[in-house]
């Protein structure tokens, strides 16, 4: 990842941080609900808990900076869009492990971001919010992983249906 894409300021930092959080508590709001909606009610409370940490975090940050006036990063100027491998993609989820995995690719790619961010400036203060920033975004990881480890795996079936892919 190219440094120049990182934030270098504490302004720049938290305007990211800002929308980072706000997307993270909208994502585990919906993937809440789309659970609650599947009958999967363990998950939807675990989606809920994270979401209203996430939401908690955010508006925290909104407090403390309301006085900042902080510019929004445009979205080409999104610098954690790039990180990370394309092999973190996670495909349409069609499972609760699809899900599980989606919501964790989102926070290793936030974790990813912080953690560049606290490696490559100089600022002691940047770096140490985004040290602490990667912390907290490694602890939904861990707790999303506990959580896909409980999941059972689907069923492997030998037959997939060539022209659609889909397993019978």
């Amino acid at each position: 990842m190219a440094t120049r894409l990182l934030p270098r300021t504490l302004p720049d930092l938290y305007a990211h941080a800002l929308v980072l959080e706000r997307d993270a508590t909208e994502r585990f709001e919906f993937l809440a609900r789309s659970m609650r909606e599947a009958g999967m009610d363990h998950l939807a409370e675990e989606f809920e808990a994270i979401g209203k940490e996430e939401r908690e975090q955010y508006e925290l940050l909104a407090v403390g900076t309301a006085n900042a006036n902080l510019a929004e990063p445009a979205p080409w100027e999104y610098a954690w869009h790039y990180m990370g491998p394309a092999g973190d993609v996670v495909p349409r989820p069609r499972t609760t492990r699809d899900v599980l995995q989606l919501a964790i690719s989102a926070e290793r790619r936030t974790q990813n971001f912080y953690a560049d961010v606290a490696e490559s400036v100089e600022d002691d203060a940047v770096s140490a919010f985004a040290a602490e920033m990667a912390t907290d975004e490694s602890r939904h990881i861990e707790r999303l992983e506990r959580l896909l480890a409980r999941e059972p795996a689907p069923a492997q079936l030998e037959e997939e249906e060539p022209a659609l892919g889909l397993r019978r």
